[in-house]
């Protein structure tokens, strides 16, 4: 069986609060035309199917047609034809329409639907999709919902509440078509069809598994349809075709793939959204699934009718139909394509179990990639991929490619090195290993592509080291395409690679620091770290300088760092025995570091006494490699600073 993540709770997203109905109360007229697709309510006999029409938590407002009149010829298509007066309607009302089998006692639901609140404002003509339309269904432990797979259809005419012109001159050309029996769009459902899927993980020790899928709008459980059991474990083929209902214009469609169990809960093998930008416009292609298992690349293959297409929409979902028909693969939409080629300058300080026994044993790297949003925040095992490990901790080499799923415009990459100490199969393992650096892709480069470098943090105390990656951009721009191929190309030829989330730094010389020891002298270095950061292991510093008061170091290093984030500065005494002594501190901040900065900083926090001349500590930042950088301005500044050295030597009498 392969390795199968743990399941963690996804928090729920907080709904957004709807407004309370406003304005004075109005009677609207609402014709209640026909149903098509009912299921029968009753065992024996006929049903007699109803229609109940009311405002969202209004009960007064409830009416209801009568038993339709072909009922006895065909109980799954009945007509009414009846023009009900709804009163006490407001601003804000939703509108619910209840089809019912009459019955001496009850009445068994045939479906069930509700007209939103500007659809109510407007005015709408049309076909609503009903939902519960069947009795509650269970598969082996999942609530897949209540009849979703019988497909059955309203037809009415609700007058608006408060229509603008566009919306009566809208209103109008539909009264004409309904008048005349033309079918009219159904407005609340998407067509989908599920093709096939690939590569998915086997879920059960024993036995052959048995795929199915659930369609269902997000946030929306009781939208939720199922579809028939696929005729492979891994490539399955359903060619399942499917109206969910319950669409509203910015809703989500939820794809998830289960295994069939028998007397346990079903298992998860994969799932995938399509957001409201791909349902408005229409669908055909192969989306990668997440949570599908660790390193698992899984896809679907799916057909979703648009609900708003312009005429490019059109278009493009025609061409890669066609595409994808005539056996040209193309990307899954919320996939993206990298590869991780190789790191250097990583060290692990971490003593690992079988050296503490006295037992020497090699440093194994390998590297987790996930994806975070926009907030920063992890998408957790859905989203997670794993490398092989390297041989070396020296010389690590992977050239491992993958499709990492559940990427979305806005999101970032966030690549781990860790060292295999005691296996990589689950999250807590991975946990459990020694970290040996993480750097984050901003979303900017996820969107062009990145062929380069990129610095590690966390990388150990006093360690540069750097982890380079190919990333297939998720939208590039012609621009981006040929920076991409000329950085391809210096890759192949072994130029020196790109680097990003990196800037130079130089930390020159100081002046006038004070001497912190009572016996000997003090033994200056200065320490380099993101400000707001206090771990040790994201800390850069210069050797120790003798000249205590004036030291030189011109010590160049790497610091890791991301866009926003600014550079502080610590010279500090180097004691032995006890903690070393500050000497004063600095903050570069997030523009220069941006931009460039060369030039004398004014310490603070320098223990000196009133009077005494001030401490100075000069460096130069070379501008932070997350961004293209203006030289010009570094150079110009570097120039200054030459001549003021110059004049400064001369006026006392230093050569």
């Amino acid at each position: 069986k392969e390795e199968e993540e743990p399941k963690k709770e996804e928090p729920k997203k907080a709904e957004p609060k709807k407004p309370e109905p406003s304005g004075p109360e109005k009677t609207l007229k609402v014709e209640i035309h026909s149903a098509r697709g009912l299921r029968s309510g009753d065992a024996l006999g006929s049903s007699q199917p109803y229609c109940i029409v009311e405002m969202a938590g209004k009960p007064q407002s409830r009416c209801n047609t009568g038993v339709a009149g072909n009922c006895a010829e065909d109980p799954s298509a009945p007509w009414w034809r009846e023009t009900l007066e709804v009163k006490g309607c407001q601003t804000g009302d939703e509108m619910i329409f209840t089809v019912r089998d009459k019955d001496p006692i009850g009445g068994n639901l045939l479906g069930r639907i509700s007209l939103s609140a500007e659809q109510v404002k407007a005015g709408f003509i049309g076909e609503l999709q009903l939902l519960e339309t069947d009795r509650v269904l269970s598969r082996k432990g999942i609530c897949v919902g209540k009849g979703n797979n019988v497909e059955a259809f309203l037809l009415v005419k609700v007058e608006g509440m408060d229509p603008t012109v566009e919306d009566t001159a809208w209103y109008g050309a539909l009264a004409t078509k309904y008048a005349s029996g033309v079918p009219l769009a159904i407005s609340n459902s998407v067509k989908v069809e599920i093709v096939e899927a690939r590569g998915l993980r086997n879920a059960d020790w024993v036995g052959k598994q048995q795929p199915y899928i659930t369609c269902e709008i997000e946030g929306k459980p009781e939208t939720r349809s199922t579809s028939t059991l696929g005729d492979h474990p891994k490539d399955p083929k359903w060619n399942f075709t499917s109206q969910v209902a319950g669409y509203q214009l910015g809703d989500a469609l939820l794809l998830t793939v289960w295994d069939q169990d028998i007397g346990k809960p079903d298992d998860m093998l994969g799932k995938a959204t399509l957001t409201a930008e791909q349902l408005k416009s229409g669908f055909v292609g192969s989306v990668q699934l997440e949570g599908a298992g660790r390193s698992i690349e899984a896809f679907l293959y799916v057909k979703v009718g648009a609900k708003d297409p312009s005429l490019w929409d059109r278009a493009e979902v025609a061409a890669t139909g066609a595409a994808q028909d005539g056996g040209i693969e193309m990307w899954a939409a919320n996939s993206i394509k990298m590869e991780i080629i190789s790191a250097r300058g990583l060290s692990n300080p971490t003593e690992r179990p079988l050296e503490k026994v006295g037992i020497k044993t090699k440093t194994k790297p390998y590297v987790i990639v996930q994806v975070a949003d926009k907030d920063g925040n992890m998408k957790g095992g859905q989203s997670r991929f794993v490398t092989p490990e390297a041989d070396s901790l020296e010389k690590a080499e992977w050239k491992h490619q993958m499709h990492v799923a559940g990427c979305h415009p806005g999101d970032t990459l966030v690549f781990t090195v860790r060292d295999d100490n005691v296996g990589n199969y689950s999250t807590a393992q991975d946990a459990a290993n020694a970290l040996l650096g993480h750097v984050t892709l901003n979303a900017d480069l996820v969107k062009s592509g990145y062929m380069g470098e990129l610095q590690l943090e966390e990388a150990g105390y006093n360690v540069e080291a750097f982890l380079k990656v190919r990333v297939e951009g998720r939208d590039p721009s012609p621009a981006d395409d040929a920076w991409m191929a000329s950085a391809c190309a210096a890759h192949e030829a072994g130029g020196e690679p790109a680097l990003r989330n990196s800037c130079k730094v130089t930390i020159m010389n100081a002046h006038n620091l004070r001497d912190a020891d009572f016996w000997g002298t003090s033994e200056p270095y200065c320490m380099v770290q993101v400000k707001g950061k206090g771990e040790r292991w994201s800390r850069w510093k210069t050797p120790n300088a003798t000249n205590w008061k004036d030291p030189k170091w011109n010590h160049e290093m790497r610091v890791a760092c991301k866009p926003g984030d600014a550079l502080e500065f610590i010279v500090k005494d180097d004691d032995k025995g006890k903690m070393d002594d500050v000497l004063g501190k600095v903050t570069v901040p997030a523009d220069k570091v941006k931009d460039g900065f060369v030039g004398e900083l004014e310490l603070e926090n320098t223990g000196k006494k009133a009077g005494e001349p001030k401490a100075v500590l000069k460096v130069s930042v070379q501008g932070a490699e997350f961004d293209i950088v203006d030289r010009t301005v570094v150079a110009i500044q570097e120039t200054k600073v030459v001549i003021e050295e110059g004049v400064k030597h001369v006026c006392c009498g230093i050569r």
